[in-house]
């Protein structure tokens, strides 16, 4: 009898001088396997608090460290057939296997026979990504800033908490931080979170830099190459925004360079002084950064520049720098420095650009110690710019 053989011992032979398992023994013992396997069904429902098989599936792959999707494995899909239902065709071979097993299964409240189901992990964000969901989009380049289905705004989400004050305010916005590795370090840990970074997109492991940027209280901004007026002999780099190309291209190009790394309040010109005064393609491109809840910043090195006329019909938070500390100027950067505290005085504000440079940082640095003294107070760009939602 096939039962005879499976109570006789590993490795024993029934028959051979060696008493079997009595018979009223085996049909005990059977009822109890029967029993325990009952309670164990019992207790996973219980435990996992599910109302369906496919949801004990679920859990159970749940408690493996993976994310539920509503993906359908390929395979699945093939076997359905075009047209069907693969969750139900996955079904039925499932109890066709199940059938042809020979096992009577007996499920609670007449279950039936769970699906294959394949779950798709959601992908994780970048290592080290300062992006919030909440305003962020995923595109064929890379993650996007954009509007939120609620109306919240990236240059809300991403500013740097300022309390009013009726002191003069100065904004200061480090600009090309990314590029140099020494300059990156010094503008994240020498100066302090008031002060903005704008990052250029053609630094490495930029996400993680700005992460680490904003860890330390800064504010930061996309610096994004304009075309000037010498181009090609004066060359920003891939992927310049340029006024001789159709919208679409300069759009792409400007999608490629916002992709970049997540977590800016805005963007900031980098050189431009051609695109800027052409209103057609330099209008498209500040309608775009406007669509997606940017503020912009004209650095201000392009002297003919239409941002503050371009940016006020599109109700843009935009505004052009005071004040602009250029590598190998003629004016000095203490002398900048007192024009932008003379200006805040004057205006109640000033915004002055810098390039992050291993000097430039010290003395900034130096200069700011004692800046509450002389009545005025560092704000970051967005407590300037504005904060007026749509």
């Amino acid at each position: 009898m096939a039962f005879d053989g499976m109570a006789t011992p590993l490795g024993l032979k029934p028959g051979n001088g060696q008493r079997g398992i009595p018979s009223s023994w085996r049909w005990g013992l059977l009822a109890l396997f029967v029993a325990f396997v009952l309670v164990l069904t019992a207790i996973s429902g219980i435990r996992f608090g599910r109302s369906s098989p496919e949801a004990g599936a679920v859990a159970i792959i749940e408690r493996m460290g993976v994310g539920v999707g509503s993906t359908i494995d390929k395979d699945t899909r093939d076997a359905a057939g075009a047209g069907s239902n693969p969750l139900t065709a996955s079904r039925s071979g499932a109890a066709e296997v199940e059938a042809n097993s020979g096992v009577n299964v007996i499920r609670q409240n007449g279950g039936t026979t769970p699906g294959g189901m394949v779950i798709k992990v959601p992908e994780s964000p970048e290592r080290g990504s300062a992006a919030d969901p909440r305003v962020s989009e995923r595109s064929a380049l890379g993650v996007l800033p954009r509007v939120s289905d609620s109306g919240l705004l990236p240059r809300l989400v991403y500013a740097r908490p300022f309390l009013g004050t009726l002191k003069p305010k100065i904004a200061i916005v480090m600009t090309g931080v990314g590029i140099g590795a020494r300059g990156t370090s010094d503008a994240i840990t020498k100066l302090p979170g008031e002060i903005t970074l704008a990052f250029a997109p053609y630094g490495r492991d930029l996400e993680n830099q700005v992460a680490r940027a904003r860890r330390g209280g800064h504010e930061v901004m996309l610096q994004v190459p304009m075309e000037p007026q010498d181009y090609p002999e004066s060359d920003p780099g891939p992927h310049t925004l340029k006024a001789g190309v159709n919208t679409r291209d300069n759009i792409e190009k400007l999608h490629w360079l916002m992709s970049r790394f997540s977590g800016y309040v805005g963007i900031t010109n980098f050189m431009g002084s051609r695109l800027m005064t052409e209103a057609g393609p330099y209008g498209a491109l500040l309608e775009e950064m406007n669509r997606r809840g940017l503020l912009f910043l004209d650095d201000g090195t392009a002297p003919r520049s239409r941002t503050q006329e371009i940016g006020k019909k599109l109700g843009l938070a935009a505004l052009v720098a005071d004040r602009v500390h250029e590598t190998g100027g003629s004016r000095s950067l203490d002398t900048l420095l007192q024009e932008a505290e003379d200006l805040a005085k004057k205006n109640g504000s000033a915004i002055l650009t810098v390039p992050a440079l291993p000097a430039n940082i010290d003395r900034i640095a130096a200069w700011e110690r004692d800046l509450a003294a002389r009545g005025l107070v560092l704000a970051p760009v967005s407590a300037i710019i504005g904060r007026a939602t749509r």
